[in-house]
């Protein structure tokens, strides 16, 4: 699991763009990262750190955690994160989210010159025609992935990494 801790204007109000990475095996050991990172906190239980942290951040006494701690966790993080406090980035170790022969069926369909790489339902189509089947069903469920590699050259986004797909980010998805 991989977050961007956003900086904080004085007000207490996310810097957009700005922050730094943490990265762990799950929603706990993230938690402990973030208890860890000022001497003031470091030796704070991690479910008074998690409470005190929301109490500042909702105002007034926040929403119970839940009793399990990882779950407690997974619960701090979204509420962190549906305030703009942090955002789930895509791990690194995280594997091709496009198919295997992605890269390879729209390059064959750049080079035949029937369209243009903008028209992503023409591509869809091509892909299809040309042997890549596969290739084809994914372009037609991920318009906005396809746009972002051909105007961005980027990988595709995933749910919750900056995509704006759902509305309330979740720490357990």
């Amino acid at each position: 699991m991989k977050i961007l801790i956003r900086s904080t204007t004085l007000d207490g109000e996310p810097i957009p763009g700005s922050g730094e990475t943490l990265q762990a095996a799950d929603c706990l050991e993230v938690v402990e990262l973030m208890r860890g990172q000022t001497p003031f906190t470091a030796s704070r239980a991690p479910r008074d750190y998690m409470t005190e942290v929301l109490s500042g951040i909702e105002g007034g006494p926040p929403q119970p955690l839940p009793e399990d701690a990882a779950a407690a966790a997974a619960e701090f993080l979204t509420r962190l994160a549906r305030h703009g406090l942090i955002e789930f980035l895509p791990d690194d170790k995280a594997s091709d989210p496009w198919p295997e022969r992605f890269l390879e069926a729209l390059e064959t369909v750049r080079l035949s010159g029937r369209t243009n790489m903008l028209d992503h339902p023409e591509v869809t189509r091509l892909t299809a025609e040309m042997g890549y089947p596969e290739v084809a069903e994914w372009l037609a469920d991920h318009r906005r992935e396809y746009a972002a590699f051909v105007l961005e050259g980027t990988r595709p986004l995933g749910k919750n990494f900056g995509g704006k797909e759902d509305t309330a980010p979740c720490a357990d998805k």
